[in-house]
């Protein structure tokens, strides 16, 4: 949970929200998920009755291969068969799963969402890649996939997150095509009203390697939040600019969303009169449906709404909704 070490406006913000939130959960989304708990339990059945019938059949298709190649004397390529079977495999136990999506977890996460007045749930419909690709924090990239993506306007600010993965192809000295995950997390876009001349980008701390970063049209900024210097490596256009950015708040929200997130790495880019943030993380995020348990559980929806809460925060703190000039 969020612990009340922010100012007191802000927390009182947060709890006048959260205190909706509960009640809204209570009223709204609790009704619901009981209601699709039914649906839930058999897609779950449907999952284990399909494994045990794949467990029945496959042994007997692998002794039917086998004595084809004994006593038809045929060669059994044992490896495309295995690959195949393992194909098949995923192929069908993956359909409970793409089923329960659709019929629970999309609808769920569309009405968690509505609380939030003027948002809205969408699957597969991530952020601009010629943005990302001038913001200089998301590395080059040939395929997308989006999953989780939430837009919307809070307090005047458009703001759209999404969870990407982004590939990129390449190919081995055989010419063999391969494609390599460079980037799996949470990119988050905010706009500003506030103009800003420059580009100032804030990257995780690399220690020893630091000297070999760095942009031939930026300067390295050195900051007197000790903490933060740890963790990150600021690089900007503008000096000036990048200071009256980085406010002391902000570092710090920076700091507690990294927590919040469990991201490896997280790193922001203030361009184009937007803020872009690349949130590296591994775990599967904005997910309060599970398949194998029970719905009813509301910590879920908590840190989802924390979640949420975090990037709402950083756009209070930067006060993104006002127009105020250098």
């Amino acid at each position: 949970m969020i612990t009340p070490d922010f100012d007191n406006l802000e927390y009182e913000q947060y709890s006048n929200l959260k205190s909706r939130f509960d009640q809204y959960y209570q009223t709204t989304l609790q009704p619901f998920l009981k209601q699709k708990e039914d649906t839930r339990l058999k897609y779950v059945s449907r999952f284990w009755f399909l494994l045990l019938f794949i467990l029945f059949i496959l042994p007997m298709i692998i002794l039917v291969v086998y004595f084809l190649e004994q006593y038809c004397e045929t060669k059994i390529d044992w490896a495309g068969i295995l690959c195949l079977m393992i194909a098949l495999t995923i192929y069908i136990l993956r359909g409970p799963f793409a089923k329960y999506r659709k019929e629970v977890k999309n609808d769920v996460m569309d009405l968690f969402v509505r609380f939030f007045d003027g948002f809205s749930y969408h699957h597969g419909s991530g952020l601009s890649k010629a943005l990302m690709q001038q913001s200089r924090i998301f590395p080059e990239y040939t395929t997308e996939n989006a999953d989780d993506c939430f837009s919307g306007v809070y307090n005047g600010v458009t703001l759209k997150v999404c969870e990407e993965i982004l590939k990129k192809e390449s190919y081995t000295a055989k010419g063999k095509r391969q494609l390599k995950t460079v980037f799996q997390g949470i990119a988050v876009e905010m706009g500003m009203k506030k103009p800003f001349k420059g580009q100032t980008v804030v990257l995780k701390d690399s220690g020893f390697f630091n000297k070999f970063k760095g942009f031939e049209d930026m300067e390295r900024v050195k900051l007197e939040d000790v903490i933060f210097e740890k963790h990150f490596e600021v690089y900007s256009s503008d000096q000036i600019e990048a200071r009256y950015l980085l406010t002391t708040a902000f570092m710090e929200r920076i700091l507690k969303l990294k927590e919040l997130y469990k991201g490896k790495k997280i790193e922001i880019s203030f361009y184009a009169n937007k803020i872009l943030l690349a949130i590296d993380t591994q775990e599967d995020m904005f997910e309060p449906c599970s398949f194998f348990k029970t719905n009813l559980n509301k910590e879920k929806f908590d840190r989802v709404f924390e979640q949420f809460w975090t990037v709402f925060s950083i756009i209070n703190i930067l006060k993104l909704n006002q127009n105020i000039g250098m």
